[in-house]
């Protein structure tokens, strides 16, 4: 509409009124974590304001269809006030992240890339939970940690292997100390997984701990998952006495345990699949501290600002980690902040930090295969500083606590002695160079039923050596 008087053209529309939701009507979803309070009156505030404002306060019932048409500069700052105020929705995220991502935004922040939310005791069945979280059209890969104050029923969680963008899967039962309920994990649910259509086409971490949980015949059965290329596993000794022959018989390597001070480290992770060719078992140790605090702070950080470039300009993570010019990029070592060890407040804690890197190197490293095989593969990476993002944001939700304060980087297991447990890490990394395993189930007539050409990757993992072989010259 145009307005003769002042020369301004105006668009006007109208959206249907909802109804004032009651508190806690909202999913979790759209229940955002907003401290909102309304400010004192005292002087007329910009309609602008009050706009945005109104905006936040019923931002679980606004679409994307109403928020598409609005510039870029408003949604931005509307997306700035709701971040201010303890944080957006993951269904103000999943709309912001599409709008502003993909839109002519010139200076993006990491906010807009990753998403994380900490339940502390869900209290509804699982499907409440990950439906919100799941995208068919894989607009976005989802992380999800179930833990302990967990009331569902371990049949409840077969519906995960449907999730067709779960990226990163940890089921980690509580310290014995803490007495939560924690669903049933064990063996028949990993073989109800592995017996769905077509399951988890892009899960390529799997992490389950805890104590008479699974065995070592899981093995078999998570062999079938297409994209799975580490299975990290915590259970008593009991049950894998011959892991390193079932290991070998369904396609996995057993990768060496390390010291038990850095098992828990990023950089541990990461080196699983592409280690350097000389490090010295000190320079690890100094590094992976170091490391550890630089992606940690990072992934803090949500208004780091990201960059787009073409998906073979994107520099080698690993490189850049173990470059000691560039370690120190983020904060240099004089400065470093180094990541709190105590107890931290649980919804503040950086959890999905490990998962993040993680997937962005195992996509590194095999060109997302996975993901263009099935028609999906991006054209472009997202980087911070020089350091290369996952190649779809990410969302992670973790349900529940798994230690005292909430949230524990390793619970313990000591119900039935302090060594009744043992840790098993998994790698196949054929997946990595696209050599399908022979007992990998694919879906029927799916597009990953024909492995997909390797995109050019600029990685040099071609010249590593296993972490193995690191650490076993040292004696």
């Amino acid at each position: 509409m145009y307005d003769s008087l002042s020369g301004m053209t105006i668009k006007q529309w109208s959206v249907p009124a909802h109804l004032p939701s009651a508190q806690g009507s909202l999913d979790w979803s759209r229940a955002a974590p907003l401290k909102y309070q309304e400010p004192r009156g005292g002087r007329v505030r910009p309609l602008v304001d009050i706009a945005i404002r109104t905006l936040a306060k019923n931002i679980g019932l606004v679409s994307k269809e109403h928020l598409e048409a609005l510039p870029a500069h408003i949604l931005g700052r509307l997306w700035l006030f709701l971040e201010a105020r303890g944080g957006a929705c993951l269904h103000a995220w999943k709309i912001f992240s599409e709008l502003l991502m993909t839109g002519e935004q010139n200076d993006p922040a990491l906010d807009l890339y990753r998403f994380r939310q900490h339940l502390c005791h869900p209290e509804e069945e699982l499907k409440l939970y990950i439906q919100p979280l799941n995208s068919a059209s894989v607009d976005f890969i989802s992380h999800i940690i179930i833990s302990g104050n967990c009331i569902f029923q371990g049949n409840e969680l077969l519906a995960l292997a449907d999730m067709k963008n779960l990226g990163v899967l940890e089921l980690i039962k509580p310290a014995d100390g803490i007495f939560a309920s924690f669903p049933q994990v064990n063996d028949r649910i990993i073989r109800g997984w592995s017996e769905a259509v077509d399951p988890f086409p892009l899960l390529r971490v799997l992490k389950i701990w805890g104590d008479q949980t699974v065995t070592e015949v899981s093995l078999r059965w998570a062999a079938k998952f297409p994209s799975l290329v580490l299975y990290d596993v915590i259970a008593g000794k009991d049950g894998w006495t011959s892991a390193c022959e079932e290991a070998k018989a369904t396609g996995w390597t057993v990768s060496q345990q390390i010291a038990r001070s850095e098992d828990m480290s990023i950089l541990r992770y990461l080196m699983l699949f592409a280690p350097s060719e000389d490090m010295a078992m000190k320079r690890f140790f100094d590094l992976s501290r170091s490391i550890d605090d630089d992606l940690i702070n990072l992934s803090r950080d949500a208004r780091c600002v990201l960059k787009h470039v073409s998906y073979n300009e994107a520099p080698p993570l690993l490189d850049c980690l173990m470059d000691s010019a560039k370690v120190s990029v983020i904060q240099p070592d004089i400065s470093r902040k180094a990541v709190p060890t105590e107890t931290q407040f649980c919804h503040e804690a950086a959890f999905e930090a490990w998962a993040f890197w993680l997937y962005s190197l195992i996509g590194q490293l095999s060109g997302d295969r996975d993901m263009e095989s099935r028609g999906i593969g991006p054209k472009q990476q997202t980087v911070a500083g020089p350091f290369v993002l996952p190649s779809k944001p990410m969302a992670c939700l973790f349900l529940g606590h798994s230690g005292h304060g909430g949230i524990t980087s390793k619970p313990s297991y000591i119900s039935r002695g302090l060594f009744a447990t043992k840790r098993f890490t998994f790698t196949r990394l054929e997946i990595l160079k696209g050599i399908i395993p022979q007992n990998t189930r694919l879906a029927a007539g799916a597009a990953n039923s024909e492995i997909a050409p390797k995109r050019q990757a600029s990685v040099k993992h071609n010249k590593r050596k296993r972490i193995e072989d690191v650490l076993g010259s040292f004696g």
